[in-house]
């Protein structure tokens, strides 16, 4: 039987192992950490369970959609779908209020702008206009930026419309951000079926919507899943491909999928020759971080009674706020900072934070509070960092790469790390059947 490695079981490495073992291949998981779903999995801290970040679904994730409606009973659906609204939190200077009507798309975008609150007559002429006119058009050139993008938008659809949306989908500033990668969520998720805009909500945690149900699934199929154990390195040779943990085992494979962040591939092929061109331009890539603060509170009168999952803020310092319903009655505000490199104490932040969804919500005093930075949680999703990962070659011999970061057509998304797992198995399966 064909025995291949999967290195890493975040939502691509998941990915990979349950499409091989479904098909009959015996796969063994290595992940370092012991909780599975990479950068989107649960944490544990202090007896509160939280995500450590909060992943945007869409209903255009097509492939990440399929992969989790398989692993969940049917009928027990594990997500709440939600057409798109696009809201602003409540006093907020510059207001928005989008949401999507049930029309064919693209007209319920264009139908949820023209009806919009918070743009006068102009705006919502020129809005619709510039989305009909890139929805339907060709591809935009891979070199120009987001705000070149929409610079001939007025002013306050760039800043309450496109900008944030940009932020929400690349998590990258639009002054830099790659604007072919942009448009191409847009045209996915507002062209074909209309339900590619609705807001997928998870209800329960990152790492039980897909990973850990996907390893549990390769278990069941005969495969194993190694948690808590630390890759050193790995090397190949013309007939198989090994892989050396922290404890001086090495275990051989014919085949070996990389499913771990981009930053890791240096330390992990230093001894693989063929795969120093790809190392070598990964180190140069530009990682953006994302932070999310997390309040609970023990109150029941937020007047949160309205469907909107999420509530634009104006960015001083938070841009989104996510409000969670807590099993105890109480409430969690989820505050997400994008692509915004801080260099100040998580006090001061956690303070500023507070005060600012304070101005929205008469809030009383917390009764936990914690913060997430991650530092490297997306690769920079620029003109010049989208074409060095076009380059790059997604195999190397025996070894083959999954990450979002192999996607390069999308920005660093759950979806992205989906296709790019199934690609990296479906590569296999075929070597496996051609043999």
């Amino acid at each position: 039987m064909m025995r291949v490695a999967v290195i890493g079981a975040g939502w691509a490495g998941a990915s990979a192992a349950l499409v091989l073992a479904r098909a009959g291949i015996h796969v063994t998981v290595f992940e370092a950490n012991s909780v599975a779903g990479g950068r989107a999995r649960v944490i544990e801290k202090s007896g509160h369970m939280f995500d450590n970040g909060q992943h945007l679904l869409l209903g255009a994730y097509e492939r990440s959609l399929a992969m989790i409606d398989s692993l969940h009973a049917a009928g027990v659906s594990p997500y709440l779908r939600l057409p798109l609204m696009l809201q602003s939190a409540p006093k907020a200077v510059q207001a928005l209020s989008l949401v999507a009507p049930k029309l064919p798309a693209p007209l319920h975008l264009l139908a949820a702008i023209v009806t919009a609150k918070g743009l006068n007559f102009s705006e919502k002429v020129a809005a619709t206009s510039w989305a009909a006119r890139h929805l339907r058009s060709g591809s935009v050139s891979a070199a120009t930026t987001v705000s070149q993008l929409v610079e001939e938008q007025p002013p306050r659809v760039r800043q309450i419309l496109w900008e944030p949306l940009c932020i929400a989908a690349l998590n990258t500033p639009p002054n830099v951000a790659s604007a072919s990668v942009f448009a191409e969520v847009l045209k996915r998720s507002f062209t074909g079926d209309a339900r590619g805009s609705d807001l997928i909500i998870p209800r329960v945690n990152l790492t039980a919507l897909l990973p850990e149900p996907a390893l549990d699934a390769v278990r069941s199929l005969g495969g194993e899943v190694n948690q808590s154990t630390y890759v050193t390195s790995v090397s190949m040779s013309t007939s198989n491909a090994s892989v050396t943990c922290r404890d001086e085992s090495t275990q051989a494979f014919d085949f070996l999928i990389m499913a771990t962040g981009p930053q890791h591939l240096p330390r992990l092929l230093s001894e693989i020759p063929t795969a120093y061109t790809a190392v070598e331009s990964l180190r140069t890539l530009i990682y953006e971080p994302i932070t999310t603060l997390h309040f609970d509170f023990a109150y029941v009168g937020l007047g949160l009674n309205d469907q909107a999952p999420m509530r634009m803020l104006d960015g001083s310092p938070g841009q989104w706020v996510f409000w969670h319903p807590l099993a105890n009655g109480h409430w969690r505000a989820s505050v997400v900072i994008s692509a915004d490199h801080r260099s100040g104490d998580e006090s001061s932040l956690l303070n500023a934070t507070l005060s600012q969804i304070g101005k929205s919500y008469a809030l009383p005093t917390p009764t936990w509070q914690f913060v997430v930075t991650e530092k490297r949680a997306t690769y920079s999703c620029t003109p010049q960092q989208c074409r060095i990962l076009t380059d790059l070659p997604k195999r190397s011999g025996r070894l083959f790469f999954a990450g979002d970061w192999c996607v390069p057509e999308l920005p660093a998304t759950l979806e992205a790390a989906v296709i790019s797992g199934e690609r990296a198995a479906q590569k296999i399966i075929s070597e496996f059947n051609r043999d």
